[in-house]
């Protein structure tokens, strides 16, 4: 009976391995977001094991199959079942994390890594994800409304190119930005 969970849990992890590895060849979003080298591993029992190399110079991800020799960063289940049925719930986090505080599964190394690690995954696997409304809200403010309330509140001024000089608030304002009064040649006070 373990072995139907040890299987999905060796399918879902290969394709969560191989969907990030060529993300972070095709998918920019993916690639910015690596900028540490580490391993990061998911493990059930002594089973089903996959591990992730972050490498941080040519933004890749490698993955293989079974354990790591060094992790720095993890996940350890002691059954697959559990693991699978945390992996693809839409409340993955909760699950977790619930497991972490009950001894049912083991965290190493950070847990923000960890949270990290889940929202690649889900970039892959849009499971829990909030959809936005196929429509516009009904009643949104998408053009400027004269009779809607608050739009009385809101000034548009034309752009100018200096400041008046009679606005002395506006003037005493520009003294306090040092950035401005760099790039003019003013003279800095020391900081």
């Amino acid at each position: 009976m373990a072995l139907i969970p040890d299987i999905a849990l060796r399918i879902l992890l290969s394709f969560l391995g191989h969907g990030l590895a060529l993300g972070s060849i095709a998918v920019p979003s993916i690639r910015s977001q690596i900028s540490r080298s580490f391993t990061f591993e998911i493990r059930a029992g002594t089973r089903v094991a996959r591990h992730w190399r972050f490498d941080a110079p040519s933004r890749r991800i490698s993955t293989h199959a079974g354990p790591a020799k060094v992790v720095d960063h993890g996940l350890v289940y002691a059954s697959s079942a559990r693991a699978l049925r945390a992996l693809i719930s839409p409340r993955a986090v909760d699950l977790i994390v619930h497991d972490v505080l009950h001894g049912k599964a083991q965290l190493l190394g950070s847990a923000f890594v960890l949270l990290w690690f889940y929202g690649l995954t889900r970039k892959l696997i849009a499971i829990g994800r909030e959809q936005c409304p196929k429509t516009a809200i009904p009643g949104a403010y998408l053009a400027p409304d004269p009779g809607s309330t608050g739009a009385e509140k809101i000034v548009v001024l034309p752009a100018v190119n200096e400041l008046d000089p009679k606005w002395s608030n506006a003037w005493n304002a520009r003294a306090t930005l040092w950035v401005i009064r760099a790039a003019t040649g003013e003279p800095m006070p020391e900081p």
